[in-house]
């Protein structure tokens, strides 16, 4: 047996070893990157599901269509989204659909909750007096 033989027997022995011995780090960091994703959803939707920007029974508009909250989960989040139509110049609910999102998703969609009325009867009389002078 050659002197290239014994070195070439050597490395083999070495690399199991030093595979044999690091493998479970390797296991553990090939898991950490599939779940990768599933932490940042569970995350994310626990930012949503505790946070007080979303709640049940919300008027929003998402993107530009009326809705309303049904439901704010862990993952997801369930919506209302109203069809509106005309009739003689007014506009009436006429269906709808539900839609789900995922929470990890909802940044990409536009969601405006809109203010409640201000009650301005406190500044007319200021109004009225710019009218006067």
């Amino acid at each position: 047996m050659g002197r290239a033989n014994r070195w070439e027997l050597n490395m083999q022995d070495e690399l199991k070893d030093l595979i044999g011995q690091y493998s479970w780090l390797f296991i553990a960091g090939g898991a950490v990157l599939l779940f990768r994703s599933a932490i940042e959803g569970v995350v994310e939707g626990l930012k949503v599901f505790l946070g007080n920007d979303l709640n049940t029974d919300d008027v929003i508009t998402l993107d530009e269509r009326p809705a309303r909250v049904v439901r704010v989960g862990i993952f997801k989040t369930i919506f209302f989204v109203y069809d509106i139509g005309c009739v003689k110049g007014k506009p009436y609910v006429k269906g709808g659909s539900k839609k789900a999102i995922q929470n990890d998703k909802l940044k990409e969609h536009s969601i405006e909750k809109p203010l409640p009325m201000l009650d301005l009867t406190k500044w007319e009389a200021e109004c009225e007096k710019e009218i006067n002078d």
